[in-house]
């Protein structure tokens, strides 16, 4: 084998991706099994109807909403808020289950909310869930109440205006502490 290194480093290739097949399907059903916990944890600590027990996650990825009767709860149509909620727990699944901080990065995370589910998803994002947060937000989502309530959390904020310069081309410019301030 000395004379034909490429079969050497075949044969070590192919122990390498054994041992990545192994990994892999030792470490699938125990992370499915924990998103599928911090997602239940995320959800239950940002709905406020309090109709979801538990996420259920099986090993092919079909997901379950379970109600307190048992009952997959996906079954019936959610509100496009509920609907964001689940979006959000699971960003908040994955930012908990990886090993290393992650940044967060969302926009137009609050559009579809009502107000209650706002705050408790700007407590939830702002109070626990990794080191860095972006919100990208329209004027209307984080404002008021919503504002006051990460204001100590905040670390910079920017406002992005839109020039219009003609033909489908336009100028952006960025205003640092101005963040839809009057």
């Amino acid at each position: 084998q000395r004379s034909r290194p490429e079969l050497v480093k075949v044969a070590l290739a192919e122990k390498i991706i054994d041992l990545l097949d192994k990994t892999v399907e030792d470490a699938y059903p125990r992370n499915v099994e924990a998103i599928a916990s911090w997602m239940s944890e995320a959800y239950r600590e940002m709905a406020h109807k309090k109709q979801v027990r538990e996420i259920k996650i099986d090993g092919a990825l079909n997901v379950q909403l379970v109600g307190e009767r048992g009952r997959d709860l996906r079954s019936f149509d959610s509100s496009a808020g509920e609907s964001q909620i689940f979006a959000l727990s699971l960003i908040a699944a994955i930012a908990n289950v990886v090993r290393f901080s992650v940044p967060i990065i969302m926009d137009t995370p609050l559009a579809r909310l009502d107000v209650e589910h706002r705050l408790k998803v700007l407590d939830y994002f702002t109070g626990r869930a990794g080191e860095q947060v972006i919100l990208l937000s329209q004027p209307t989502e984080v404002h008021g109440q919503y504002l006051d309530k990460i204001r100590s959390r905040l670390s910079a904020r920017f406002l992005i205006e839109h020039e219009e310069l003609g033909d489908g081309l336009g100028l952006n410019r960025v205003r640092p502490d101005c963040y839809f301030e009057a």
